[in-house]
């Protein structure tokens, strides 16, 4: 059955498949941003005559499609840095605030590396660290620190302990400074209402070069909505069938 061309309507997201652009492998399935939007956009001048515009030329044709979300990957930062996922080991950075108890004993959530010179505590007095007050500390063993005859602080006192540990099991991205995001292809599908017919019908975009945009802005807030993330892809043209081709728009059965 051959699929007739109708009037359409779309008020559906596009689910993006992400691939790298060299290799050809796939990246991330990206099925729940909040909106999509491809824009078209280019220059035009003319030659004016008698008072009227007579000619005109195109150019500098821009396509971009911008993607919102408020969900995100660690595979979407490591398309923004440029960088790969690195996985394994890694040294976490961590602060708590405990009592002192027995013969000068701190209790740790974790085990401090770097052993007594790793770990830093100060008494903690009215919500605020006593920046002039370090406790000498005497050992570290495992997830205990254990104060220096000496410390001015006593066994019930709060301290607030600084200290890293090394977790076995961990994702890092790194921002560098040289590190910049490298071209994708991406392929988005959605859904077009059909007005006459009543139905939906398949639609599939190929952005066959695109490239994020390095800026973006990831707000942390603890009120009012999530943040939402502003992914901005620039589109270019790929040679394909001997045409330069930034994007085909495709119905399908």
């Amino acid at each position: 059955m051959t699929l007739d061309l109708g009037r359409y309507g779309t008020r559906e997201i596009l689910n993006l498949q992400v691939f790298d652009y060299v290799s050809k492998n796939p990246l991330m399935y990206f099925d729940y941003a909040n909106t999509a939007t491809f824009e078209t956009g280019s220059t035009r001048v003319h030659a004016w005559g008698a008072g009227s515009r007579r000619l005109s030329w195109d150019g500098e044709k821009q396509l971009t499609l911008t993607v919102e979300t408020q969900i995100f990957s660690m595979e979407h930062l490591a398309m923004l840095s440029g960088e790969e996922i690195i996985s394994g080991a890694k040294d976490i950075y961590k602060v708590e605030t405990v009592a002192v108890g027995a013969g000068g004993a701190i209790a740790l959530k974790n085990s401090p590396i770097g052993g007594v010179d790793g770990v830093a505590v100060f008494p903690f007095i009215r919500g605020v660290i006593d920046k002039q007050a370090p406790q000498p500390i005497e050992s570290v063993t495992s997830n205990t620190v254990t104060l220096a005859t000496g410390a001015a602080v006593a066994e019930g006192d709060e301290v607030q302990v600084f200290y890293q540990f090394s977790s076995a099991s961990a994702h890092t991205i790194s921002f560098t400074a040289k590190g910049f995001p490298q071209y994708v292809k991406l392929v988005g599908d959605t859904l077009y209402m059909d007005e006459v017919a009543g139905t939906a019908v398949d639609a599939q975009m190929v952005f066959y070069k695109a490239k994020v945009q390095p800026n973006v802005t990831i707000g942390m807030s603890s009120q009012g909505d999530p943040t939402s993330i502003s992914l901005v892809f620039d589109l270019y043209p790929v040679q394909v069938n001997g045409t330069d081709t930034i994007a085909d728009i495709t119905v399908f059965e």
